[in-house]
């Protein structure tokens, strides 16, 4: 039980601090690296973990990077969350995106999905109130400076009109 009175596994407020907790954790967390990938460009930084009987790095000798180990993991119930702790579901059609809770999922529209459908799935996706976490900037519904700020955004004639006016005082002077 936490001080609001209710479970962990429900509990909003418990939730966003463990994504705080996670958030912290991995920026704490440092890059792990092959071991002698330094002396051996070839090898690639990528991790694997050292098998020598006398390497230093397995030994974890002062001095040498630090291997992967239990306690750099983050809070069990947030792994494998996005950023903003939703379930990400890999969608492939307009269909899929029915069954998407939009409370505690988000959907990731599949590469090989075509522009077409890729559309229909987003229409879908706004029906529904789902979160897409991959839209492509031309896809993104565009914010006037009016809306933001709820004011009427000017219509292009009255602007075409103001711009002659002031060329014809330009002229003039």
């Amino acid at each position: 039980m936490t001080g609001c009175g209710c479970s962990q596994e429900n509990c909003a407020h418990e939730f966003e601090s463990l994504l705080r907790k996670r958030q912290k954790i991995a920026s704490r967390r440092p890059k792990f690296r092959r071991s002698e990938s330094n002396r051996f460009p070839r090898l690639g930084d990528k991790w694997r973990s050292s098998k020598g009987i006398r390497s230093k790095m397995r030994l974890k000798k002062k001095g040498r990077w630090p291997i992967v180990e239990t306690g750099y993991r983050g809070p069990k119930l947030t792994r494998g969350l996005n950023p903003k702790g939703m379930i990400e579901v890999l969608v492939h059609t307009p269909e899929d995106v029915e069954f998407v809770d939009p409370c505690f999922m988000a959907i990731r529209i599949a590469a090989s999905v075509g522009k077409r459908k890729r559309a229909e799935i987003i229409k879908r996706a706004e029906e529904f109130g789902v979160e897409i976490v991959n839209l492509r900037p031309d896809e993104k519904p565009k914010e006037t400076k009016a809306d933001v700020e709820g004011e009427e955004k000017p219509s292009e004639a009255t602007a075409a009109s103001e711009a002659s006016a002031e060329d014809q005082e330009g002229k003039k002077e």
